[in-house]
């Protein structure tokens, strides 16, 4: 367990890393990987389901085709703890989350305890407000 969460850390920081190395060229491009505070303040949507559809819609989208033993899925975590697909975001409203973070399937299941043998496309994970 103690491992899982030192991978998961990892997995964040990496991302938060190279994030500051390609804004630090100059050029600032927006992350495509988180919605900020900032973004869940200004956007006025009842739930964080909508507020991904508007800000990140792409997040919400299945890719990958179906594998032989199960469906292929984008999963929801808030902090460790899985929450299921992604029609759990409509039952959290803006104001319950402090970030939002997108990792693709293979960081996913490499980093988030309890996906067991789904195949998981991308997950979506909840930072709530402390």
């Amino acid at each position: 367990m103690l491992q899982r969460n030192r991978l998961v850390l990892i997995g964040l920081l990496a991302a938060l890393a190279a994030s500051a190395c390609a804004s630090a060229g100059g050029t600032a491009r927006p992350r495509t990987d988180v919605i900020t505070a900032e973004e869940i303040e200004a956007t006025r949507v009842s739930n964080l389901y909508e507020l991904v559809q508007r800000l990140r819609p792409r997040w919400l989208d299945l890719r990958s085709s179906q594998s032989f033993t199960s469906d292929t899925q984008i999963v929801v975590y808030q902090g460790q703890s899985y929450l299921g697909g992604v029609e759990m975001l409509r039952q959290f409203g803006r104001e319950s989350a402090h970030r939002l973070i997108y990792l693709d399937g293979p960081t996913a299941s490499a980093t988030l305890p309890g996906l067991g043998t789904r195949q998981v496309e991308a997950a979506i994970v909840i930072n709530p407000v402390n």
